[in-house]
């Protein structure tokens, strides 16, 4: 099988992957609609590629340094940590279509899923693993691993928008205390993310 559509077939395990992303981008395309949810997603897509253009081209001992690696995730903690007490006390409602129409702020929701996403360390360590094992267990040459990789994040980014669409659809069913119980329970999500992510780094680094 070509490894392009390996690549494809194998993205479909990250269906299940549930991150500070994650939620993320069902909480925007709930609120701010589908486009801004798409720019989100976008924005989560450009920071995995350039993940796996730094393993694939071996340049990870630029982001080896364990000083590197604790200002980033400290970073990613503050980052997560703050939007999480954003999520929390940010004020419930749904904007209706005239709303969302009129604002077209898409480069904040794109900037959103780069940090959100590309500052997370598990993020790296993550995408190492992935072309370690299929460059072992593949024999993949250096072009096959990118055919690879390109169809998994091709099929990645395609269930980040398929997964906003859905939340878009059922719009019509949330209601504001809905928004209230879902901006906390991200809230409490984010918070618990950025203590895993401290207390990884504070044994791992400190």
């Amino acid at each position: 099988m070509p490894p392009i559509i390996n690549g494809l077939i194998f993205g479909l395990i990250f269906l299940f992957a549930i991150g500070p992303a994650f939620f993320a981008l069902i909480q925007t395309s709930i609120q701010q609609g589908l486009k801004k949810a798409i720019f989100l997603a976008v924005g989560i897509s450009i920071s995995d590629v350039f993940y796996v253009v730094v393993v694939l081209f071996g340049m990870t001992k630029a982001l080896e340094t364990d000083d590197f690696k604790f200002w980033m995730g400290i970073f990613g903690a503050i980052m997560l940590g703050a939007y999480g007490l954003y999520s929390w006390f940010k004020t419930p409602k749904i904007e209706n279509e005239k709303a969302l129409l009129n604002d077209s702020n898409y480069a904040k929701q794109f900037a959103k899923g780069l940090l959100l996403n590309g500052l997370n360390p598990f993020i790296i360590v993550s995408w190492a693993t992935w072309v370690s094992a299929i460059a072992i267990n593949f024999e993949y040459g250096f072009s096959q691993q990118v055919q690879f990789f390109g169809g998994m994040l091709i099929t990645i980014f395609s269930m980040d928008v398929a997964k906003a669409f859905v939340a878009h659809r059922l719009k019509h069913l949330i209601t504001v205390r809905f928004v209230r119980n879902m901006n906390r329970t991200v809230a409490i999500i984010l918070v618990l993310f950025t203590f895993q992510i401290l207390y990884f780094l504070l044994n791992n680094y400190a």
